[in-house]
């Protein structure tokens, strides 16, 4: 009996020892043991879009485009206007036959340059879009590295759902989509990086060559 109980005491020491091993509560772990939580922060994109320089730099690019481009459209236009008035003075037929003719090749020439326009144009304006995203990402990676963050999110939470009735699509279509759109319900205010990457961007752009 006394062999049978020293067995039991055993059994119940490494009992006691491996619960003290392997149920030891999580606080008590070290910390390489303690599941690590990711440090994540969050950027506001549409703020740091309308407060960037580099932005205001492509408006001002895009508005002298699209203002020489309404130059040269009443210039032509007003072209055709004239030679519209010179040919319906014209008495000879076969002579304003030409004429007519030499109006229909101005006018596809002038919807020709106006569809060659609205693709450099719009050309222009996705080369701003993509150069901004191009700098934000890099910009948000270096802030990130700098402060220890292993996420950056755009925080898609922010603002109301908008509907417009100008639209095909109905307004609850319009609802559903931002909201299948929609990422984050919450993010903590602790955790919004977007002035300090603005002004990081704008520092760095106001001493690039």
């Amino acid at each position: 009996m006394q062999i049978r109980t020293g067995h039991l005491a055993l059994l119940l020491a490494a009992g006691v020892l491996a619960g003290s091993v392997w149920l030891r509560p999580l606080e008590a772990r070290t910390p390489a043991q303690q599941q690590r939580t990711a440090s994540i922060a969050t950027v506001d994109l549409g703020k740091v879009l309308d407060r960037l320089d580099e932005s205001a730099d492509w408006d001002m690019r895009l508005r002298a485009l699209t203002g020489s481009i309404s130059e040269e459209f009443q210039s032509r236009q007003a072209s055709i206007e004239t030679r519209i008035r010179e040919v319906e003075q014209i008495e000879s037929e076969s002579q304003r036959r030409l004429g007519l003719e030499e109006l229909a090749l101005m006018r596809l020439r002038f919807e020709e340059w106006g569809r060659l326009k609205q693709i450099e144009v719009d050309r222009e304006r996705s080369l701003k879009w993509q150069s901004l995203y191009r700098a934000i990402r890099e910009e948000a990676t270096r802030l990130a590295e700098s402060q220890g963050y292993e996420i950056v999110l755009v925080n898609d939470s922010l603002g109301p759902l908008n509907v417009s009735r100008d639209l095909e699509v109905s307004q609850e279509q319009q609802v559903l989509q931002q909201i299948m759109n929609r990422r984050l319900l919450y993010a903590a205010r602790v955790t919004d990086v977007t002035d300090q990457l603005i002004v990081r961007m704008n520092n760095a752009r106001s001493v690039r060559p």
